[in-house]
């Protein structure tokens, strides 16, 4: 009888393993075939090419590097822009509980909403508008800072200029030729500071190249002191603040602070107080559009209420181009929503996060400038290698240098 237990027992247990890896395999079966006919772009496989326009050959698809949680890659272009007019609505709703509509402060059209807006469109045109043309750059930009920003120039072996330096900013609206000793008169004692990602930090470079004579000292990409410009007229000053965050002293995280995200304090009143002009970006970190509109007002009204009539400028966030080392010239037009859904590490969300940034800067007074509309169209003159999001100095960045140039110069009035 024990043998007979033992038999029937054996029997059961063969037939249950079986039961179960019968029901394992037909699961197994149904979740590849709804993957197969489900696939979108944050799962495409790695094998899969792309062809972005400044591609020499194809190289590995980017879509496995796309945010799932936050993308809104695997959209259609109309489902997009749908979602973008919904957070624009609802980041006009936010801005207008919390400020009363004005013009720029900190400059004369503070109090002309009329002049405000036929302003705004003017800078927008000098963005909007634009292409880059092969000829003479607006202004030539010698480099003295920060030697990455000029590993171009020493790798160039050879006695004509790099092409990237080799083009202008050509708007459609007429813009002035950069004036150096008219930028600083128009200026007038005005200390800036600048807050934002390692992009802005390009810019603190940029300024400094344009209007301080030689080098300045900096020690890394975290937090500058001071630097002179126009003859010691002017004061800037560059921190690093990825979220534009209003925390008050660094997160040091236990002894290990984080270096992925760096959120150095600027909100201070004693800070804010020393500028009279501020230019800011807000990062494009993985976050939903919520955490990023509720972020940036949060520091908007935290920057008003400590110097209420300082002039706010917001920079627009760009994107990087993919094995830019491929490409040999700028494009002929912007990219289209189906090749940016394509792009890497959220920056298909860049439009709308701008889109949302504009109404919130606006509503709070400052002034958005679309700086991304130029450098976007600029896959050459990058850095190269790993770094396809930051450019070499000069090069591109000369399209923000004499956009700049004419909104400072529009501010006071100086612009034909």
């Amino acid at each position: 009888m024990t043998l007979v237990r033992f038999l029937k027992t054996t029997s059961y247990a063969r037939i249950i393993i079986t039961m179960l890896i019968t029901l394992a395999l037909v699961h197994l079966l149904r979740s590849f075939q709804w993957n197969s006919n489900h696939r979108d772009v944050t799962t495409a496989p790695l094998f899969q090419q792309s062809l972005l326009p400044w591609y020499k050959t194809g190289h590995a698809a980017l879509h496995h590097l796309q945010p799932v949680k936050f993308s809104t890659a695997h959209l259609t272009t109309a489902e997009r822009q749908a979602l973008q007019a919904e957070m624009v609505a609802r980041a006009q709703q936010l801005v207008q509980q919390e400020f009363q509509a004005t013009g720029i402060r900190g400059t004369i059209y503070q109090d002309d909403l009329v002049g405000t807006e036929r302003f705004r469109q003017q800078v927008d045109c000098w963005t909007d508008t634009g292409s880059w043309q092969r000829g003479e750059p607006d202004v030539r930009i010698p480099h003295f800072q920060d030697p990455l920003y000029g590993s171009c120039d020493r790798k160039h072996h050879s006695q004509q200029p790099r092409a990237a330096t080799q083009y202008r900013w050509q708007s459609r609206c007429a813009m002035q030729r950069v004036n150096t000793s008219q930028w600083c008169s128009t200026l007038k004692g005005r200390h800036i500071l600048l807050v934002g990602d390692l992009v802005q930090y390009q810019l603190h470079d940029l300024l400094l190249d344009l209007l301080r004579e030689g080098p300045a000292v900096c020690f890394g990409e975290l937090n500058c002191k001071d630097h002179t410009l126009c003859d010691g007229e002017i004061r800037l000053r560059y921190l690093r603040n990825d979220l534009l965050s209003v925390r008050r002293k660094m997160n040091y995280n236990g002894g290990k602070p984080l270096a992925n995200v760096i959120e150095w304090p600027f909100t201070s009143s004693s800070l804010m107080r020393s500028y009279s002009t501020v230019i800011i970006n807000r990062s494009p970190v993985l976050e939903s559009d919520l955490s990023f509109m509720n972020g940036l007002l949060e520091t908007l009204k935290t920057m008003r209420k400590q110097n209420p009539n300082a002039l706010l400028i917001y920079r627009s966030s760009g994107i990087g181009h993919p094995f830019c080392d491929d490409a040999e010239g700028p494009l002929a037009s912007s990219l289209d929503d189906e090749t940016i859904r394509a792009l890497p590490y959220g920056w298909s969300e860049l439009d709308r996060r701008n889109a949302i940034a504009r109404v919130l800067v606006e509503g709070a007074g400052g002034l958005f400038i679309d700086l991304a509309k130029v450098t976007n169209m600029r896959p050459d003159g990058h850095v190269g290698g790993l770094d396809c999001l930051r450019y070499c100095i000069p090069g591109p960045l000369d399209g923000w240098a004499q956009i700049l140039y004419q909104v400072f110069l529009g501010l006071e009035q100086k612009h034909v």
